[in-house]
């Protein structure tokens, strides 16, 4: 299938690994414009390099060694929906925005692929999760015995009869999230007064629990959704009252309180919409926003691959969800059709039972294969009948994201076993784009010419990429698990760990030395830069492994250095044997940079230098350096800093979002270009069919106009 599918991760009131994401909006109808506008949301983001989260320092590019700042045109990088809100909105004018920027970025990129043939798909999980949800009441209590007004969010268990119930005074949700405050009940027993604040109003005043949380003073959400909470005071009966409704107010005036102050923005309604509404706000956004979408697909969670049964709620839980998704489709009338997908095709013991509880609003039912693609495709597929069915086999797994991965018998090998199960769908789960192009190309050839066997691909592909036959046996022999595996999954995808196995590990690479001497027998031009893309991302590779075996022989010095008890002795040991090897490990992780560099030719491949930088390199390098220097007595300096310079060849890229532009239409190209690396915006000028060069107002920008005299003429 010529297919473009997104997952967007559930939302969450705390920000973390796995959280929620901007491809989709959850909201109700009326908090959507005519336009597709939001009028309220929530914070969000796609990953950048400011957010911690997926086991990543936060780091501004500003500060990347090795030439790698050099490429970034902003410390926080990440997807441009997220310009001036980034690493996270901050405000409700900001959560806006970036779902806004994003339904134009979807909206305008789903419209190329609809001018290609390519279906179009995006989706949540199941059960859907709500923002900010659940909602619990303010309930305003008094005791006429004590003269004291008590707000609070429970039944007033502790009031012992001595309390009677008052009215609502707002609502507050029962869980912290970004820019809120907590809600806190503090109580002076001398005083026997309660009172609800953010902080205690005198001494004397302790806190009792948390009862809710609730916007900022300086947040309010668009219309009536939210009301300010007001704190008074009577000080003839040493009583303090919140109240948030006119009723609440008119009391306080009327019975001697004086206004002391806002204590936060809480919701005037407390309404908890049915997941259909909720269903209903998100499809008829997409269609106001006149997104050309073909598909909604939810998916089941990550977990359910642990072994969910079809007796467990959850499961119950998540068929009533898919329900309501299929009551609000046709509510709204939606021109989508609704899909299923997850990390399996359905729960145990029977994983096509989809097939027979889901109704025909969904269309089809699909799942990537389980356990990160190392296993066959689910043969339950076979037993789906009422619905149409697509297999996804992995493309690349994300532990080995920060290395090349080539898996393109194991694709071929899974087409054959959907062909065999009756699937008419075939889709491929990837991050990466031209490091996973070798699949792609086999799933795509295949298609056409289903006796298609790996050794046959990798010749033609050898030929067509290359120009020569010779490399297909490189490729041929170390594809799949022949392939080393230096890298993990350590807190998020990719990571290197210091392993002095690493350091056996040299004849692995033969490969790539004979890949090398294949070099001179390919055609300049396009065919030489595509192999010197393959040849880096080896080189690359290789390099991992000895920068891990680098930092493991350094941790066992350093740790051996650490115990010495004399300082003296701890110095000199530090001087001779720790700072040799921590100066051997900056060299081999320059080099290993070098290469991985030279291979930047999208957006794909400069998140994996991000994820190099702020997952692995800061915890072998930037991190120890404080500890060495101290056993030192010194800074570091020389060999055993990391540079700040490019040490490689310079090198051209040009990672545009688009590689065709149809007569007539203006576009965009982004130009990396490495003698020191920068970044350069060109545009195309669609009336002169010419070329111009836009360059930034900052120091960095200012040098590159001398350096890219020669790329001006080139162009």
């Amino acid at each position: 299938m010529n297919f473009i599918g997104l997952h967007t991760y559930p939302y969450d009131p705390t920000p973390g690994t796995g959280r929620d994401e901007p491809t989709v909006w959850v909201g109700l109808k009326n908090d959507v414009n005519d336009d597709g506008t939001v009028k309220n949301s929530y914070p969000t983001s796609y990953a950048n390099t400011m957010r911690n989260q997926w086991g990543y320092t936060a780091l501004p590019t500003g500060n990347y060694s090795y030439g790698a700042s050099r490429i970034f045109d902003t410390d926080c990088y990440g997807n441009p929906v997220q310009v001036g809100n980034c690493p996270l909105p901050t405000t409700p004018e900001g959560y806006n925005a970036v779902f806004d920027k994003t339904g134009i970025m979807l909206k305008n990129s789903f419209e190329h692929a609809q001018s290609l043939n390519v279906k179009t798909c995006v989706g949540t999980e199941t059960s859907l999760s709500t923002p900010m949800s659940p909602i619990a009441s303010l309930n305003l209590y008094y005791s006429k015995t004590r003269q004291d007004n008590f707000l609070t969010t429970t039944e007033c268990a502790e009031c012992e009869n001595l309390y009677e119930f008052v009215r609502v005074e707002g609502f507050v949700y029962a869980h912290p999230f970004p820019e809120s405050v907590a809600l806190n009940t503090y109580y002076n027993g001398q005083l026997q007064d309660n009172v609800l604040s953010v902080k205690p109003p005198a001494e004397g005043y302790v806190l009792v629990r948390t009862e809710g949380y609730a916007f900022s003073n300086s947040t309010r959400l668009s219309g009536n959704v939210t009301t300010t909470l007001l704190m008074y005071y009577n000080a003839d009966i040493h009583d303090h009252l919140s109240v948030s409704t006119p009723e609440g107010e008119a009391y306080a005036k009327t019975h001697g309180y004086t206004l002391v102050g806002s204590v936060a923005n809480v919701l005037a309604n407390g309404t908890v919409s049915t997941p259909k509404e909720y269903y209903e706000g998100i499809f008829m956004r997409i269609q106001k926003l006149g997104i050309p979408l073909d598909y909604y697909w939810i998916w089941t969670p990550e977990g359910w691959d642990g072994g969910m049964t079809s007796t467990n709620p959850v499961f119950k839980a998540a068929v009533d969800d898919l329900a309501s998704a299929g009551q609000a489709h046709a509510a709204v009338n939606a021109s989508f059709k609704l899909a299923t997908c997850g990390w399996v095709v359905g729960p145990l013991p029977d994983r096509s039972i989809f097939d027979r509880v889901l109704s025909s609003d969904y269309s089809a039912i699909t799942s990537i294969d389980m356990h990160v693609g190392n296993s066959p495709v689910d043969p339950a597929y076979v037993n789906i009948t009422k619905h149409d069915k697509w297999a996804i086999p992995w493309m690349e797994d994300d532990p080995g994201l920060t290395a090349p991965e080539l898996w393109v018998n194991r694709t071929l090998m899974h087409m054959e076993d959907a062909k065999k199960y009756g699937c008419q769908g075939l889709l491929g789960i990837h991050w990466r784009t031209v490091q996973t192009s070798p699949q792609i190309a086999a799933m795509a050839q295949k298609s056409w010419n289903f006796g298609l066997t790996s050794n046959d691909f990798w010749k033609s592909w050898s030929i067509d990429e290359f120009g020569i036959p010779d490399p297909a046996t490189v490729f041929a022999a170390v594809e799949s698990f022949n392939l080393p595996r230096p890298v993990n999954w350590g807190g998020g995808p990719g990571a290197f760990a210091g392993n002095i196995a690493q350091c056996t590990w040299g004849s692995k690479y033969d490969f790539v030395d004979t890949l090398a001497s294949m070099k001179s027998k390919v055609k300049p031009g396009s065919c030489l830069d595509r192999f010197e893309y393959w040849l880096n991302s080896f080189q690359y590779m290789r390099g991992i492994s000895r920068t891990e075996c680098a930092w493991g022989q350094y941790n066992a010095a350093i740790k051996k250095v650490g115990k010495e008890s004399d300082p003296a002795t701890r110095q000199r040991m530090a001087e001779t044997l720790a700072l040799p090897l921590r100066e051997q490990l900056v060299q081999n992780a320059t080099e290993m940079m070098t290469y991985l560099l030279q291979t930047v030719s999208s957006t794909g491949e400069m998140g994996t230098i991000m994820n190099v930088l702020s997952h692995s390199l800061v915890h072998a390098i930037d991190e120890p350096a404080a500890q060495l220097e101290s056993y030192l007595g010194r800074a570091l300096t020389g060999k055993a800093v990391p540079s700040r310079a490019y040490a490689g060849p310079t090198k051209l890229a040009v990672p545009t979002v688009r590689s065709v532009v149809t007569k007539g239409e203006s576009c965009c190209f982004v130009l990396l270009y490495c003698a020191e690396c920068f970044f350069v915006q060109q545009e195309y000028d669609r009336h002169r069919l010419s070329y111009f060069i836009t360059f930034k107002n900052s120091l960095i920008f200012q040098e590159v106009i001398v350096l890219l005299t020669p790329l001006v003429l080139f162009i």
